[in-house]
């Protein structure tokens, strides 16, 4: 009789640590499965001229001009390994003045000196501008990971709504 009931208990206990072994795997593979990985920004596999031009076609912008990558250090000193892409265009007509420049970061770790470039380059302009259409012109600068983009225009926060939008549509959707 004691046998038997040493058996048994050894086949209930073997039988409790299955059932427990079952339910633990079972729940880390749900709870791995449903885990969502977060949205990160840098998923995005848009080129910062793809980002440019979609705004601009968002907001109507007519007669701009694309600055080669080359020629965008005449406006930007943009910090060595800061950045792996980048775009930049202007409008050619005085008193309509436009400028869209978007800069890709390489890591976070890049982001403060990439904006102290900007932020000498917007305090050049505004100290430089002697046209007077700085009281209608506006700049602003955006960062959305791994992205940051510079608008200067009469309607820059507009612009830059734009770009918000185009980048949290790209990653809901996929198309990054």
């Amino acid at each position: 009789m004691k046998e038997v009931s040493q058996k048994r208990n050894i086949i209930l206990t073997l039988v409790v640590l299955a059932v427990i072994f079952a339910v633990t795997t079972v729940t880390v593979i749900i709870l791995l499965g449903t885990q969502r990985k977060p949205a990160q920004d840098n998923d995005l596999r848009l080129t910062a001229d793809e980002i440019v031009s979609r705004v601009i076609k968002k907001m109507n912008y007519n007669n701009l001009t694309q600055i080669s990558k080359q020629n965008i250090s005449r406006y930007y000193e943009i910090p060595e390994d800061t950045v792996t892409d980048y775009a930049m265009y202007i409008s050619g007509r005085s008193g309509s003045e436009v400028e869209i420049a978007c800069f890709k970061l390489k890591d976070e770790d890049s982001r403060s000196a990439l904006t102290t470039a900007i932020n000498n380059y917007l305090s050049d302009k505004t100290s430089t501008d002697t046209s007077g259409s700085s009281a209608q012109t506006a700049s602003s600068v955006t960062v959305h990971y791994p992205y940051v983009l510079v608008v200067i225009a009469p309607d820059c926060d507009t612009a830059a709504k734009s770009f918000e939008t185009l980048l949290n549509d790209s990653l809901k959707s996929g198309q990054n």
